[in-house]
């Protein structure tokens, strides 16, 4: 048993902050200037761990994340930057641990590039350990380590069909216990069709892909990740504000919990 909850707290303390997540539409288009308030609702579940072959490795996991992310952003006509709180919390039905509170917030900032054809916006995120984390406990919502997060986001629209993407580089620092969790690529792509005016939907993928952690300084060989994710998202908006809603299932998945992600966007103009 001890082996075993040794085990769940690694895996916890990596994966936990990094479940399904993709582009959501508009993420890379210029946007008028001014300033911008969004709600992300998220709530992930899974109920297995995969092992380095894509095989389940610990069943009944019954790993449960729900989130209430914050953000403001402000967009000049080529400039953005934002800001970005979270809080909620984790539980692993396994062990029966949970953790709760203010999560990891994040900075960031990028400039859109002057190319007229397509919206492309390189930014620079930085995650700080803001969030809830004790190191006597096997389960925490924040993972007191910084990540580095180099991004861009590409937007097009043509008649009725978008289409969004993302490339990020997640630089994974080590927190005190000399742990780095390994750094991590993501490709994300979402195609749009315009049903109606205010009404959008289309399909949704998200790929990640991470190196193997390091345990003070030493990699540790078969513990990368990967998971690939796919869904859908629908977009509508009115009376000022535009809505996402946003599924993804985790078709293949290693080292990694194997799960659903669903995800409720809201964004405001003031």
């Amino acid at each position: 048993m001890r082996i075993l909850a040794s085990v769940l707290a690694v895996v916890t303390f990596i994966m936990i902050s990094n479940t399904a997540a993709a582009v959501n539409f508009y993420d890379g288009s210029r946007a008028p200037k001014g300033l911008y308030f969004l709600t992300y609702s998220t709530a992930y579940f899974a109920d297995k761990v995969t092992d380095s072959k894509g095989n389940t490795a610990i069943k009944d996991y019954d790993l449960l994340k729900v989130e209430e992310l914050m953000r403001f952003c402000y967009y000049s006509p080529d400039f953005v930057f934002t800001a970005l709180l979270p809080s909620g919390g984790v539980h692993v039905g396994q062990t029966d641990k949970n953790s709760f509170g203010l999560g990891d917030a994040s900075i960031g900032g990028g400039w859109f590039l002057p190319v007229k054809e397509v919206d492309i916006l390189p930014m620079l995120f930085v995650k700080v350990p803001t969030g809830e984390y004790a190191s006597d406990k096997s389960t925490n919502y924040g993972t007191h380590q910084v990540d580095i997060k180099p991004e861009i986001f590409f937007h097009k629209t043509v008649n009725s069909f978008s289409m969004d993407a993302a490339a990020k580089y997640f630089f994974r620092l080590e927190n005190d216990n000399n742990i780095a969790p390994g750094d991590e690529l993501h490709l994300e792509y979402l195609l749009g069709y315009d049903i109606t005016k205010n009404l959008k939907l289309g399909p949704s993928i998200s790929w990640m892909i991470s190196q193997d952690k390091r345990v003070d300084g030493v990699k540790v060989s078969g513990s990368a990740r990967q998971t690939f994710s796919a869904g859908a998202e629908f977009y509508t908006k009115f009376s000022g504000m535009s809505f996402d809603f946003s599924y993804l299932y985790d078709a293949f998945a290693q080292n990694s919990p194997k799960g659903h992600f669903f995800q409720l966007k809201s964004c405001y103009k003031f």
